[in-house]
């Protein structure tokens, strides 16, 4: 299996087709047409985040991948392989985890900070999150990557084809760097084989396919 984190955060760098709820034939893929929403105080690396949409996906092992980013209609320009410019984006995974391999259904509550990579997934049965802050330029590459080192995601309503999905962020550390807000996504078919995000989303290093 994948870990949790692989599947979620490199979902659209591997340019999978197998995003759950079969993408490929989903009409609610949003294309920006119902804008997600959020606000974010602090900055990582001297970066603030001025929210303009969020959208999110599940995979087929029930991770959830979520994008925040100050640019509007996500969705449409994740069908793309450029960006109309500088782009700050903060990107969560999401697991509702059982080991040693298995991830139910994401639902409500509080998600827990677990570093992943590169070391063994969670021993103990718990909601955790995983994710990075990134700049990237307008062919989709990373200008500046930050790893999450700690804080909260409570989730406050569960995503689906038909529901946005809305969390709340305490406390993310990146760094000495802390992010604070929240976020109302909307669905996003495409962020599940994004062509922008092969090269949009960073690849962790240490973290492998299992």
């Amino acid at each position: 299996m994948k870990r949790w984190l692989v599947l979620g955060l490199l979902v659209c760098a591997c340019g999978s087709n197998n995003s759950s709820n079969n993408n490929n034939n989903n009409n609610n893929n949003n294309g920006g047409a119902d804008a997600g929403s959020g606000s974010i105080t602090g900055t990582v690396g001297g970066q603030p985040l001025a929210v303009k949409d969020a959208i999110f996906t599940i995979a087929n092992d029930n991770s959830v991948l979520v994008l925040i980013a100050d640019q509007a209609n996500l969705c449409s320009l994740m069908a793309g392989t450029t960006l109309p410019g500088t782009t700050t984006v903060l990107l969560l995974s999401l697991a509702n985890f059982v080991p040693p391999s298995t991830v139910n259904a994401h639902v409500t509550g509080d998600y827990s900070f677990f570093d992943l990579g590169p070391g063994p997934l969670p021993t103990t049965a718990g909601r955790y999150w995983f994710g990075e802050f990134d700049v990237v330029d307008t062919t989709c590459a990373a200008t500046a990557t930050h790893f999450a080192t700690g804080g909260t995601v409570t989730v406050t309503q569960t995503g689906s084809t038909a529901a946005h999905l809305k969390a709340n962020l305490t406390g993310l550390q990146f760094g000495t760097d802390t992010l604070n807000g929240s976020l109302e996504a909307t669905y996003c078919a495409a962020l599940g084989n994004s062509n922008c995000g092969g090269a949009l989303i960073a690849r962790p290093s240490g973290f492998a396919a299992e």
